[in-house]
């Protein structure tokens, strides 16, 4: 049998190299489909298979707040809340809370720079198994009320700012113009919990005690042996415990737990990613099905061999087998041919996602699982369009071929229908491709034409905090901001230069409010508005002529638009 199967191969191969053209037509046409399907794929594993790169990485999970009054499935959680189910919780390992914020440094031999820099409890990196590369991790004790303030900075900023000083430790850098001491400098390519560059432990201020204050994100990793659905019931539990207790501020407020990857790349993005893979394995069915076609053309002239091999012995499977080894020589053609349209579609998407802000950990690799995708679409797809012209070519006429020199009649008739049938199958394959991507290009263009009020080109943008110690009040922040606009717009080339707490298409502050003259209801009953902290200038900059007063928050963007 397997002297047979490589006798099989080395016939293939000669078959392959006596007929350049039409392997080569084969090949091209295999090595698109196959190119773009491990193209998807590369991406689809990458953003939603592999996940974070730690030990049990899918034990990991995400857990934020409900709110049903108000019809809000991802919201956060308020720091006694986090602090109440970890004392509670039983599920779990463990669990650990941060807040997203902007971070400045500065230092005496550096200008100042803001970075992506959470507030973590003090279990964070131990919880996910992560250790610092210089230094130590943070102590439990320093993400309380009264602890000296103590940083460790990302591989980054300790290449690029202090130019991998390896006596970084126990320097002291100004954080949000507090004096702070560095403690450990963590790998190069760890980021957690999201694209982080420094991190400092979460204490808990007055502001985050407020139970109402949902401000902060909260991450667990399973107890050994206990399953996702049983966490679930836990913390639901829990979170009807709170209710009870808390009833004005946790009225209708319940728990989410997923898996922690889910959170960044689930809804969506799962759905655009799976839509796409469907959409390029249609691409490789057509592409199956206009070779199977050219095998049953080809299969006419080759009715005589097989008419021949048949008279000296050779069985109907032993024809069949040959047949598909030529089909799946063909299919591994294409694939290597398709392997290099795979590296650099993948490439190509990289480049262009590379500043819209994916996870760290997605990364567009091609690793194990992709090559053995790579290889099995091969194979699978030489025999899927392999197989029926070689079961056509089997059914031959030994008699008729052999007195007619090869134009079996009957086979004819066959192999029509047979090419009919693909030929609809590639018609209807096509026609879904085409309705499927007529309303893609329309939702999209129905996006950007709900956009299009700015013309984004001639906007620059950037973003600052102001730290508290600095700018301790609202007078301070307001002549800040009133100057920095004002020598924005005497900058050569601006136009026009705005303040605001939130760019364009970024969302804004939920405020809620009374209708003055109608009865006043329940906090949890009154209406809300979504805002926006501007300086005057922001809706002239925009394109709109609305007035607008101005305020002074903490943390604002700057756009201004060039002549």
């Amino acid at each position: 049998m397997g002297m047979s199967f490589f006798q099989d191969v080395r016939v293939g191969v000669r078959r392959l190299l006596r007929e350049p053209g039409f392997t080569a037509v084969v090949v091209v046409a295999l090595a698109l489909g196959i190119g773009v399907n491990t193209t998807v794929f590369t991406l689809v594993n990458a953003v939603l298979f592999r996940g974070l790169p730690f030990e049990q990485a899918d034990r990991v999970m995400f857990l934020s707040s409900s709110d049903h009054a108000k019809n809000r499935n991802d919201i956060g959680v308020s720091y006694p809340d986090f602090r109440d189910w970890r004392v509670q919780s039983k599920t779990f390992r463990g669990l650990a809370a941060f807040a997203q914020t902007g971070m400045v440094i500065s230092d005496s031999n550096h200008a100042p720079e803001r970075y992506n820099g959470p507030r973590v409890t003090a279990n964070t990196f131990s919880l996910i198994g992560q250790k610092p590369m210089l230094g130590r991790d943070f102590l439990p004790e320093e993400d309380h009320v009264g602890a000296s303030p103590v940083s460790i900075i990302g591989y980054s900023i300790w290449e690029n700012r202090f130019g991998r000083d390896p006596d970084i430790l126990g320097k002291s850098i100004r954080i949000n113009d507090a004096a702070t001491t560095i403690v450990g400098v963590m790998p190069k390519d760890m980021k957690f919990p999201l694209n982080a560059d420094l991190w400092i432990p979460l204490v808990p201020t007055p502001e985050f005690e407020k139970r109402e204050a949902r401000d902060v994100q909260v991450f667990g990793r399973l107890a050994d042996g206990v399953p996702l659905a049983t966490a679930r019931n836990e913390m639901e539990l829990i979170g009807r415990r709170l209710e009870k207790e808390y009833p004005k501020s946790n009225q209708g407020i319940t728990t989410r737990v997923i898996p922690y990857n889910d959170e960044f790349n689930g809804g969506p993005i799962r759905i655009v990613f799976l839509v796409l893979l469907g959409a390029v394995g249609f691409v490789l069915l057509i592409a199956c099905a206009n070779v199977a076609n050219l095998l049953l053309a080809r299969s006419l002239a080759r009715s005589r061999e097989v008419s021949i091999r048949t008279a000296l012995g050779a069985g109907r499977w032993r024809i069949i087998r040959q047949l598909l080894v030529e089909s799946v020589l063909l299919g591994l053609l294409g694939g290597a041919v398709g392997l290099l349209i795979a590296k650099w579609g993948v490439r190509m998407f990289d480049l262009a996602v590379a500043n819209v802000g994916k996870p760290y950990w997605i990364v567009f690799r091609m690793d194990f699982t992709v090559f053995a995708y790579l290889a099995a679409i091969c194979v699978a797809t030489g025999i899927l369009f392999g197989l029926a012209p070689a079961i056509q070519l089997s059914k031959v006429d030994l008699n008729a071929t052999l007195k007619e020199g090869g134009r079996g009649t009957s086979g004819n008739a066959r192999s029509r229908y047979l090419s009919g049938f693909l030929v609809v199958s590639e018609v209807a394959l096509s026609l879904v491709l085409l309705v499927g991507a007529g309303l893609m290009i329309r939702s999209f263009l129905n996006a950007y034409n709900r956009t299009a009020g700015m013309h984004a080109e001639r906007y620059l943008t950037m973003r600052l905090a102001l730290p508290d110690q600095k700018y301790p009040d609202d007078g301070a922040r307001t002549r800040f901001y009133d100057q920095l606009e004002a020598r924005l717009r005497a900058v050569p080339g601006v136009e026009s230069a705005a303040v605001v707490t939130h760019l364009p298409l970024q969302g804004g502050f939920e405020w809620k409010f009374e209708i003055e003259g109608k009865p006043p209801v329940e906090e949890d009953q009154q209406p809300s508005v979504l805002a926006l902290i501007a300086s005057p200038a922001y809706l002239p900059t925009t394109g709109s002529h609305w007035s607008m007063a101005a305020t002074s928050p903490t943390q604002m963007a700057c756009p201004a638009r060039a002549r």
